[in-house]
């Protein structure tokens, strides 16, 4: 199970990226909808200003800075959807209380 919510995060967390970029693109123009891309790519984005800052060596690579920026998001996703599904695992193995036999009363020995 653990290999397959991993293969799982990293295809949600590939097709978040790739949505949260056609979205950037095409609601660009839409003052309601253009906000939703721009508030789901703050991580990203709140790393490559930290890192871009005014005088650097590289403050003029504008695809490299995008890159870093859409590869922070993907990986920032995978986590979360990989938290996500370790956490709905969790709980459905996790029905009956007395499932993980870790009690505070000792076993009866008869």
């Amino acid at each position: 199970m653990s290999k397959s919510k991993i293969l799982w995060a990293f295809v949600l967390g590939v097709v978040s990226s790739v949505l949260l970029f056609e979205a950037k693109i095409n609601l660009a123009y839409s003052p309601l909808w253009s906000r939703i891309p721009h508030v789901l790519t703050a991580p990203g984005t709140h790393l490559v200003s930290a890192l871009n800052t005014p005088g650097a060596l590289m403050a003029d690579w504008t695809k490299f800075w995008a890159t870093v920026a859409f590869i922070c998001n993907l990986l920032i996703y995978t986590f979360f959807w990989y938290a996500l599904f370790t956490a709905i695992g969790y709980l459905r193995t996790r029905q009956n209380p007395y499932d993980r036999e870790n009690t505070l009363v000792p076993p009866l020995t008869r």
